[in-house]
């Protein structure tokens, strides 16, 4: 017969036992509960507008054209201060509030908003002057304003500010980092081919600082989009375009004058109204719209719960509804992913609107530097097919559609542009980067027979030969002829004309129309009315349509989780370094099968720094 357990042990087993069982049950029931919380979140109640209320138009991170899935389940389950907003979603509710008897004004709070481009502010900034013209008032109120923060506020009727903000003005500035003495001392050669003067995406590997070339294009286009940013700003206050540039060049000068107050400097300077809190807003609101039942706050409604109460326009009868597919980030090969446009995705959607009877035209939103040649001319033939099956194509281009961002859309019936768009930049590149040296270093050596001269020409363990670079090159040209002789048969415009402008060189989208790129300038509402007319249908009389993948929330979860996890383990200046830097995530989307790139390296500096320490 066993020997009894002694107490001791039969003590700790039992112990661990029930740790065993509540674990057991604890991941049953969250198993059981994930999908289930999701599924409530991602389909709540609509909450009721009050007869009186405001509208809280609170946009948190920065602008998006089409919310990942990542993205769309935080939001759901709660808004986080960074999760990035739909500009679409915030332009549809102010339209409808414009004509909604129970929103009696809004409030932009901008403390979360991150910022957007230019051309993206633009088509928030339209929406908000649509508002303002059925003679109901905007306040907007932050703890501080950024340049991008500001170019929203300075549109409402009141722009607050709070006791301890500031209004940090900076202009735009084109900055990159540059890599070639760093790659040198690793051995690592960089071989690049492309054609285009101005295709500067490739310039931080074999140089160290910004050619001269790629120094008058940035100036050039940055400074137009500067103009329209002071032009914007002084036709809404009452300032003048030089009074903000003496603003920003005095900027020391006048905040020591004002003893470090900058909110009084930025309401001295005529850049804001008021300086209050928040709570000091609350009693006017209280006063034109009433209070809660608890009587805590104002009556207000938010965008999401306004989007759910009011829905969709309803069509006419029979009517054909408007699809949109968005191309939102880099162009990759292969599925989307979260913050990037698979060809094989993007292709799909506009295949089954091109198959969808009760779909008669294509709204394409494109907010992309562009990427992948191949997956950027798979959807360009996806959009050739649903033109050819007799339904229109307009483009709206938010605040960037360059290089393949420009190769999808310059077959499209309509291309709509903001003033402050970032476009063109038609050229390609392709980069080869080979690693004989370091392996050397390390004492690692290649050596090995091939049965023709091309056997082996392509490792990047060994250093190409001349015969591969000049295949690369040969390819790269005959690419950008293709792109230069596509966009002149679409645009209607000579190869030699279309060569003039193209060379990789960025255009804003006022200069973008002048010079034949684009067809009108205006928002995705404006875009959608042009396809409306073209579908024959009324412009507020009509179905929408988004196609966009299914949300896979598992996979979305998962990745969420990741994402927190390694942002956990990193410090906080090496995690703000990694996003300041685009180069690892530029890198990352290089996939092309052909290794062939039309891409814009075309990002402006547009960063406010935090005041809050020297206040």
């Amino acid at each position: 017969m066993a020997d009894k357990p002694s107490l001791f042990r039969r003590v700790t087993g039992g112990l661990w036992r029930t740790v065993v069982l509540l674990y057991s049950l604890f991941f049953l029931l969250l198993l059981i509960a994930v999908p289930v919380g999701i599924y409530l979140a991602l389909n709540p109640s609509a909450p009721s507008v009050p007869n009186k209320a405001v509208l809280v138009v609170a946009p948190s991170g920065g602008l998006v054209e089409q919310a990942s899935g990542v993205e769309s389940i935080l939001s759901s389950l709660g808004r986080a201060a960074d999760t990035p907003s739909v500009t679409r979603d915030l332009i549809t509710a102010l339209d409808r509030a414009t004509n909604d008897d129970r929103i009696r004004q809004v409030l932009l709070k901008l403390d979360d908003f991150s910022g957007a481009t230019p051309g993206q502010l633009q088509d928030l900034v339209g929406a908000i002057d649509r508002f303002r013209a059925s003679g109901k008032p905007v306040i907007a109120w932050s703890d501080a304003y950024s340049q991008a923060q500001y170019a929203l506020a300075s549109h409402a009727d009141t722009v607050a500010l709070d006791p301890l903000g500031y209004v940090l003005l900076t202009g735009y500035g084109v900055y990159n980092n540059y890599y070639k003495d760093a790659i040198d001392k690793l051995g690592v050669n960089v071989n690049v081919f492309r054609v285009g003067k101005y295709k500067s995406f490739v310039e931080p590997y074999i140089r160290n600082d910004m050619s001269d070339e790629a120094r008058d294009d940035a100036l050039a286009w940055s400074g137009t989009l500067w103009g329209i940013y002071r032009d914007q700003i002084s036709a809404a206050r009452d300032v003048t375009a030089k009074d903000i540039d003496g603003y920003i060049d005095t900027y020391a000068t006048r905040l020591e004058d004002s003893d470090g107050d900058a909110a009084r400097l930025a309401r001295d300077a005529g850049l804001v109204d008021r300086v209050a809190s928040i709570n000091a807003l609350r009693p006017d609101l209280v006063a034109a719209v009433g209070q809660t039942a608890d009587k805590s706050t104002f009556n207000q409604i938010g965008i999401e719960g306004y989007l759910a109460d009011t829905g969709p326009a309803a069509p006419a009868d029979g009517s054909k509804q408007l699809a949109v597919v968005t191309i939102e980030g880099s162009i990759v090969d292969g599925p989307s992913t979260p913050g990037s446009a698979g060809g094989d995705t993007v292709s799909q959607l506009i295949d089954s609107a091109r198959r969808d009877d009760a779909i008669g035209g294509l709204l394409l939103r494109v907010n992309s530097p562009g990427g992948s040649v191949t997956a950027s001319e798979q959807i360009r033939r996806a959009l050739v097919a649903l033109k050819q099956a007799g339904k229109p194509v307009v483009v709206s281009m938010a605040g960037v559609a360059a290089s393949g961002g420009y190769w999808v859309s310059m077959n499209a019936d309509e291309i709509w542009a903001e003033p402050a768009t970032i476009t063109g930049s038609i050229g390609i590149f392709a980069i080869v980067p080979t690693f004989n040296e370091p392996l050397n270093r390390l004492g690692i050596h290649t050596d090995g027979v091939g049965t023709t001269e091309l056997a082996g020409a392509m490792r990047l363990d060994k250093p190409l030969t001349d015969q591969a670079k000049r295949i690369l090159q040969a390819g790269i040209e005959h690419g950008y002829d293709t792109f230069v002789s596509n966009v002149a048969q679409a645009r209607g415009l000579s190869r030699d004309a279309v060569d003039s402008i193209a060379q990789g060189r960025v255009w804003a989208g006022v200069d973008a129309k002048r010079i034949g790129l684009v067809d009108a300038l205006g928002g995705p509402m404006a875009a959608q009315a042009a396809l409306a007319k073209r579908m024959g249908l009324a412009p507020d009389n009509v179905s929408i349509k988004t196609l966009q993948p299914p949300t896979n929330w598992r996979g979305a979860l998962s990745q969420a989780i990741g994402i927190g996890a390694i942002d956990a383990l990193l410090p906080d200046w090496l995690a703000e370094a990694s996003r300041a830097s685009g180069a690892s995530a530029a890198l990352a989307t290089l996939n092309d099968p052909n290794g062939m790139y039309a891409r814009c390296f075309c990002t402006i500096e547009d960063r406010s720094v935090s005041l809050s320490a020297v206040q």
